[in-house]
């Protein structure tokens, strides 16, 4: 029988046995993750009414493998997106919380309106913003460079140092100093190749993307007047069409009971005994015909037709047979982060929960953000509880994770909360979660691309990690089944 091995039982090793096994349901496939549990850093705690988040929170609902994954393993009905209240953000700012400005679309002003009435940056800053919209060529193969860099360009430095290098740059715990615009937000270096002003751009796809609304609105009324029941057709159309001038929809969604359910539904969907728990990849060796020989962390030895490591960038490094390779994947810079949250009584919160949190820029604070679970998403604390999540580490404080007990971080993490929303109680439980992020710097594509050129002389070995592009849940799942792909492809 064919046999497969995927190391690592995290979102992408789960997602890419999931892929193969539709493709190929006769191979005997091996999933190893030295963990106790899969998941990787998808993992929900459920403790005294409260549901708890290790790592990610949510998905972007743009990206569709995500959304398309949920309704595939029969979660869509378990689906939710932010409440009211959680589509508010926040920003530290000389010691006080203000809004973000309404309409900021990755760093990118969208609304005039609250850009000109914000108080996070100064009139000279404002007009600078607005200098964006003036820009009238576009910009091709400019290269790589710095998130700051490429920020500074369009909106100048004020405005990249309090809304966009805090934005940007805290979605990898990262440097906008160091960044790679390329590898991190490549759709905003595309705004740019298509009319050389990120705004008006961007406003030029929005425009589309409501004509192309209204065409479909103009479709769905047609159809409702040429049903013969018209009458109930059309009144469930424009209950629709009221709603969508209500509210614009969250980019974001999440599952009702913790982001775990998808873990959960995945692993359910294995063949028996394929998942070992606490087992790890010791050594790979190539043999004839893209077979490999693998030694694993229980001494044992076996021999597959094609094997894919779903591990993070450095662990990877430690078990391939190729020097090189393993240099390049160790060289990817790496930051340790830590998750702090508290459960609250909130009768005793010195300030109402309004918003789904906030981001605190550099020179603000210690914390990197804060997310108010319990305000941003539906049944995350027991009534009269609130869940609040807070952001320590990163490439701003690149040793304090890693040299701080749980303690002293959540000690840390509470005075940054008394100092940024009033003196917090005492809280009922305290949950502590540390990660290891990749750093995508500038050069790192074309590390990327090093790494397949050498996989390319390894046929049946592919990796898929995080590190190799975008983090986020849906990113992982589209590498993980385009490799799934190739393995099908690879045994014929």
């Amino acid at each position: 029988m064919t046999r497969v091995l995927v190391a690592g039982a995290g979102i992408s090793g789960l997602s890419a046995c999931h892929a193969l096994l539709r493709e190929r349901p006769d191979v005997e496939l091996c999933l190893v993750e030295s963990r106790e549990r899969a998941g990787g850093n998808i993992h929900t705690v459920r403790e005294q009414g409260y549901v708890v988040e290790e790592g990610p929170d949510s998905f972007l609902r743009t990206k569709p493998e995500a959304p398309r994954l949920c309704a595939e393993l029969g979660l869509g009905p378990e689906l939710i997106s932010p409440s009211e209240i959680g589509r508010r953000v926040l920003i530290a700012h000389r010691g006080r919380l203000e809004p973000m400005p309404a309409g900021m679309a990755l760093a990118v002003p969208t609304r005039v309106g609250p850009m000109l009435t914000t108080p996070l940056v100064s009139v000279p800053g404002k007009l600078r913003i607005l200098g964006d919209l003036f820009v009238q060529k576009p910009v091709q193969n400019r290269g790589d460079e710095t998130v700051a860099s490429f920020l500074v360009r369009h909106f100048g430095p004020e405005a990249t140092e309090y809304l966009g290098g805090p934005l940007l740059g805290g979605i990898f715990a990262g440097d906008i100093n160091e960044l790679s615009i390329l590898s991190t937000f490549p759709q905003l270096v595309d705004l740019e190749k298509k009319s050389g002003s990120l705004i008006r751009a961007l406003f030029a796809t929005e425009r589309a993307r409501a004509e192309e609304n209204q065409q479909s609105r103009h479709q769905k009324l047609g159809a409702a007047l040429d049903d013969p029941l018209y009458p109930p057709k059309l009144l469930e159309f424009f209950k629709w069409l009221y709603r969508q001038g209500k509210r614009v929809e969250s980019p974001f969604q999440s599952l009702r009971g913790g982001m775990g359910m998808l873990v959960d539904r995945l692993v359910a969907k294995l063949p028996d005994s394929s998942l070992q728990l606490g087992i790890s990849v010791r050594s790979l060796t190539p043999l004839e015909h893209h077979r490999w020989r693998v030694h694993f962390s229980n001494d044992e030895v076996r021999e597959f037709d094609a094997v894919l490591l779903c591990l993070p960038a450095h662990a990877a490094a430690a078990v391939v047979p190729d020097g090189k390779l393993a240099t390049e994947l160790f060289a990817i810079p790496q930051v340790t982060t830590a998750n702090v949250f508290f459960a609250l009584a909130s009768a005793k919160l010195p300030r109402p929960l309004d918003a789904s949190g906030f981001i605190v820029p550099r020179g603000e604070g210690r914390a990197t953000a804060s997310t108010w679970v319990s305000a941003k998403w539906e049944s995350r604390a027991p009534a009269n509880g609130s869940l609040i999540r807070v952001f320590l580490g990163g490439a701003r404080e690149p040793e304090l994770v890693v040299r701080s007990t749980d303690s002293e971080l959540a000690a840390l993490a509470r005075l940054e909360l008394d100092k940024l929303i009033g003196p917090i109680s005492e809280p009922e439980h305290v949950w502590t979660f540390r990660h290891v992020r990749p750093q995508p710097v500038v050069g790192h594509s074309s590390r990327v691309a090093r790494i397949e050129d050498r996989l390319a002389d390894l046929p049946g070995l592919l990796i898929s990690s995080s590190a190799f592009g975008g983090v986020g849940i849906s990113d992982c799942i589209r590498r993980a089944e385009s490799a799934a792909q190739v393995i099908a492809k690879l045994l014929g």
